[in-house]
């Protein structure tokens, strides 16, 4: 059980907020406000989200949403400490992130996402916040402690220099809080979330993401019970145009740099760099030092996994920035680096390695034989973008990669991956019925692909939460539950209105998502998803009233078709 209360607010469906997002005014009244630091004009995106908060929270019943204003401080919402602030392009708005702590140390699962837009009035809000009661702030036992007990539990030998230190933080668990040690990437799993023998989720090879997968727990302080565990997902140059063929043979033109006589795979412009391993392991040995060079600007043949790279994460990181505004992989212009012709120990001697994996912010491709030749994963665009998501999520909502908070994250690299392989792929971009649905074509067992939107039965996987699968393996069944969701997300994409006509534009469509997708929570699940679709979709059309019915009704119904409420 959770102690956490949930507050949700969007100003479409205030009745007293008249069709517009309320200001200063509107909670506390004019008169109040005068001579206050209430006034209209904030200092920042922060105050205006704190005075907000302190006054919708002041107004609740539960303990645990009033107990956030406290009366002892003069802050307002003293205790929800500032995690982000981001301005979103496609709404016009601005998200401001707050994490809940208590005598500063944090409660796991605890925070609060408060919209404003540019006049600095409350569009939404959205949050779980708990009382943290019957439990002290002075730990019996020490990290590396805790620690020591992960280690005997999952017979890890991992040192404690190569992992982030333990933090302490506190979460709810039967009934009770609990004062715990927070262990971060830890490269281990309790025996009873390991894959079955040979078993891998996404369908593929083995991947140094699940067999090292960064796994968080929590230790109790005082007893040293692991309470939970959770998935934790993966010289001067001048900038030149330069070409080559990928795995298909099909020739591009694409950016990188020209440097002391050489051309790289180094978009500078766009921060997109492609490296080769030469078919080393990932796990023992280090990425070369350079990009993958050539003493042409025309590549030709001889790069095809890098150009394939190269080509498919430009394209990538455009759409993002020039279809959702989103200033890079992780919105703050990170670099986007790629490397091909990757092998892992775990999955074999090599050459082949059949994965490509998003892991310590990278991509990581392996390849397969075809005929006398090697071809790497980066061929699927798809899959490209898909993994590339996983960075989306990982640096936005960070959704915990669990149960049914990571079935959604890979139901949104999913849908992202297949939405922006059809804009640059799809036979007409603008119409769904030419799109390819299909997540690894061929890459599934029996010639399959290894996830299908449009039928997940097809692979074998559940389209409706009645088939909802519970395990422990595979993170809670995410690569398997997430198809229920993906199911939703296709239902959505092909709405229609009664004449036959797209509710939306794809693009749009699209944008939604993304933007539901940053404002989720780190344990949302697929109902919190439906819910931010409809808060964003509020947001996005509140000038237009019909449409904005007719793509709430959209969304409603492609959730209740799965099963969501």
């Amino acid at each position: 059980m959770s102690h956490l209360e949930r507050i949700r607010y969007h100003f479409t469906d205030d009745p007293q907020a008249g069709g517009a997002p309320p200001g200063p005014e509107s909670l506390r009244g004019a008169e109040a406000l005068e001579g206050t630091e209430g006034r209209r004009d904030f200092n920042s995106a922060e105050s205006a989200a704190r005075f907000y908060l302190a006054e919708k929270l002041a107004r609740e019943e539960t303990p645990a949403l009033r107990g956030a204003v406290r009366e002892d401080r003069p802050e307002r919402v003293p205790d929800l400490a500032l995690s982000t602030e981001r301005h979103q392009a496609g709404t016009g708005t601005t998200l401001v992130r707050f994490e809940q702590t208590r005598h500063e140390i944090p409660v796991f699962g605890a925070e609060v996402l408060v919209e404003i837009d540019d006049d600095q009035r409350l569009v939404s809000m959205d949050g779980r916040l708990g009382e943290v009661t019957g439990v002290g702030t002075v730990p019996e036992l020490s990290g590396t402690d805790a620690l020591e007990r992960v280690k005997a539990a999952t017979g890890s030998t991992v040192d404690a220099e190569e992992l982030p230190p333990p933090t302490l933080a506190y979460i709810s668990r039967d009934d009770d809080w609990h004062l715990t040690w927070h262990l971060r990437e830890v490269p281990a799993q309790l025996p009873e979330n390991r894959p079955e023998g040979g078993r891998h989720g996404h369908g593929l090879g083995a991947s140094p993401r699940e067999d090292f997968p960064l796994t968080g727990y929590f230790v109790d302080a005082f007893s040293g019970e692991i309470l939970k565990s959770y998935g934790m997902a993966p010289t001067i140059t001048v900038p030149t145009r330069l070409e080559g063929e990928d795995e298909l043979s099909v020739r591009h033109r694409f950016q990188g740099s020209r440097q002391n006589g050489s051309f790289l795979l180094h978009d500078q412009w766009r921060q997109i760099a492609t490296y080769d391993m030469d078919f080393a392991d990932i796990d023992t040995a280090r990425p070369p030092a350079a990009a993958i060079d050539s003493a042409q600007a025309d590549f030709g043949a001889g790069h095809r996994a890098g150009v394939s790279a190269h080509v498919n994460a430009e394209r990538v990181e455009k759409f993002y920035r020039d279809q959702l505004h989103r200033n890079g992989i992780d919105d703050a212009d990170m670099d986007l680096v790629s490397v091909v012709n990757c092998t892992y120990h775990e999955d074999g001697p090599g050459p082949e390695w059949v994965n490509a994996v998003w892991w310590q912010r990278r991509m990581w491709f392996g390849q397969v034989a075809d005929g006398d030749r090697l071809v790497s994963l980066a061929i699927h665009f798809d899959i490209d973008a898909h993994e590339i998501t996983h960075g989306v999520i990982e640096t936005s909502s960070d959704l915990v990669y669990q149960d049914q908070s990571g079935a959604l994250n890979e139901s949104l690299a999913d849908t992202m991956g297949v939405c922006i392989a059809n804009w640059y792929e799809a036979p007409d971009r603008d119409d769904v019925r030419t799109w390819n649905w299909e997540i690894g074509k061929g890459l599934g067992p029996r010639g399959l692909p290894l996830r299908d939107m449009s039928d997940p039965t097809r692979t074998g996987d559940p389209d409706h939460m009645r088939d909802y699968l519970r395990t422990s393996q595979d993170n809670g069944g995410v690569h398997t539950n997430s198809n229920i969701h993906n199911k939703a997300m296709f239902h959505l994409l092909t709405s229609v209105t009664p004449a036959g006509e797209p509710v939306l534009r794809v693009e749009e469509w699209a944008l939604m998502i993304y933007l539901a997708l940053v404002r989720l929570l780190r344990e949302s699940d697929f109902e919190d998803m439906h819910q931010a679709l409809r808060d964003v979709t509020s947001t996005y059309l509140s000038g237009n009233t019909s449409l904005r019915t007719a793509a709430q009704a959209a969304i409603d119904e492609a959730y209740q078709k799965v099963g969501i409420a």
